[in-house]
């Protein structure tokens, strides 16, 4: 794979941020630096960088015009056709390892027939931002930079050097990271990350309710399952029709259930769910976390199959396929299981366990290529501290609640060199917002931006500051 690198650097602009003093928050503009954002964030989704292809060049170009007009240097990095990573850095003292915020710039597709606008136009409308990317990650890219700008605008001395990456190729297994790592892991390398998958999630009333922040992920691992058999004409039917074989193997895999693990991060996080359920439902939870009555207490949370996954392994049937011919039997069917696996086990710990449900030598169970994986990151420390002090400081009394994710983000990738890593993005939505983040109408709330970066800002201060607080 051919390699191009550049990096521009403005020793003076460096000084001049270690030797000016902090200003108070209250000198901040964030609402022009909110305005900033959402010119920043629309001129990205207008980059379409659907993947695949990809195409993230055309977002590092962006950001580097901006990073050109702060004097902030970075470094672009190829790693492959039309496709480019972002790692740009202020300078601290060096007293403690850096912070990196960290957001991918590729898009899951878009079918454009299916919205109700043109998925790669901002558009705002109602209240609300729309256009693909602007919750997953665009909007958290956005954000992240403007918040460099601010940093270096008002001098803000740092101890901390204050890393941000825009990542391609997240949506798809993480090549653009993974290129950093393996190739200039000294770009990246920092004590805290700050990334997607977690954030602030607004009530009915469009008032924060609680922050999530994830510090763990399952591990994410495919199986396939091969079945074979003789061939010939379907108006013979034989023995052994694989079909019919692999269907029994699924349906075995289908009624097993993976023991529950409430590990650390899903004890604090039912914990402090549980302070906000009443009823049967918040019982069980704490009875869950104290490790209780726990056969009740996880018939009554598998009613909820969101939280049930993050309290056991998982594996699911997502492909089918078998046969050529209508009139023909078909000589092999296989099926794709997709399982999620909690932090504390393994895929090979997995894989023997499905051979052993399966309990039939002739269905092959085949692991696939792995996904990538890393352990779960502290539930204290600088990052988690900063996130709850903040968060306090803004919103008075709002929960903090851990979780483990069911997905996967470039978290994993970090987790795994020992780089403690939070997804929280600081773009407050509701439920319904997050959970278009793949689909039609993908949208944000437009007055969620100028809080994101009052947040995120003082977040970046609390952790990388010399002395500031929240």
């Amino acid at each position: 794979m051919s390699r191009r690198i550049s990096w521009k650097f403005f020793p003076g602009a460096l000084a001049s941020l270690l030797l000016a003093s902090a200003p108070p928050l209250a000198a901040q503009d964030f609402d022009a630096a909110a305005v900033a954002a959402k010119r920043l964030l629309a001129e990205l989704v207008a980059a379409d960088t659907s993947n695949p292809p990809g195409n993230e060049a055309r977002a590092v170009a962006i950001g580097a015009g901006w990073l050109d007009a702060a004097e902030i240097p970075y470094r672009r990095s190829r790693f492959g056709e039309g496709r480019e990573n972002l790692v740009a850095r202020l300078a601290g003292d060096g007293s403690a390892r850096p912070l990196l915020l960290l957001a991918h710039i590729d898009v899951v597709g878009a079918d454009a027939a299916a919205w109700s606008t043109s998925p790669h136009q901002l558009v705002e409308e109602d209240g609300y931002l729309q256009a693909r990317g602007v919750a997953d990650d665009l909007g958290m890219a956005a954000v992240e930079l403007v918040v460099m700008r601010l940093l270096a605008e008002q001098g803000i001395p740092l101890r901390r050097d204050v890393i941000l990456a825009w990542t391609g190729d997240e949506e798809s297994g993480g090549a653009g990271v993974r290129w950093i790592l393996e190739n200039e892991p000294e770009s990246i390398d920092a004590e805290v990350v700050i990334n997607e998958g977690g954030g602030i999630r607004l009530d009915e009333q469009g008032e924060p309710r609680r922050i999530e922040v994830q510090t763990a992920e399952k591990i994410y691992q495919d199986f396939r399952l091969v079945a074979r058999g003789p061939t010939g004409h379907s108006s013979v039917p034989l023995p052994d029709n694989p079909i019919y074989r692999l269907a029994r193997a699924l349906t075995r895999v289908d009624a097993h259930r993976f023991p529950i693990r409430v590990l650390p991060t899903a004890r604090a996080n039912l914990e402090a769910r549980a302070a906000l359920e009443s009823g049967e439902r918040g019982g069980a939870m704490r009875a869950l976390a104290r490790g209780d009555d726990t056969l009740a207490a996880a018939a009554l949370l598998d009613a909820d199959p969101q939280l049930a996954a993050s309290l056991r392994t998982t594996c699911v049937a997502t492909l089918l396929s078998a046969g050529t011919r209508v009139n023909a039997l078909p000589g092999r069917a296989s099926a794709n299981l997709n399982c999620r696996i909690l932090p504390d086990s393994s895929p090979k710990a997995v894989h023997a366990t499905l051979i052993e449900i399966i309990d039939d030598a002739d269905v092959e169970v085949e692991g696939l290529p792995e996904f990538g994986f890393g352990v779960p990151s502290p539930l204290s420390g600088p990052g988690p501290d900063a996130i709850r002090e903040v968060a306090e400081a803004m919103w008075p009394g709002i929960p903090v609640i851990p979780f483990m994710s069911r997905g996967a983000t470039d978290s994993r990738f970090l987790r795994a060199r020992g780089i403690a890593a939070y997804g929280i993005s600081p773009i407050a939505v509701a439920e319904d917002e997050a959970s278009r983040a793949h689909g039609v109408d993908e949208r944000i709330p437009a007055a969620s931006l100028r809080p994101a970066v009052e947040f995120l800002y003082r977040m970046v201060v609390r952790i990388a500051g010399e002395g500031s607080s929240p």
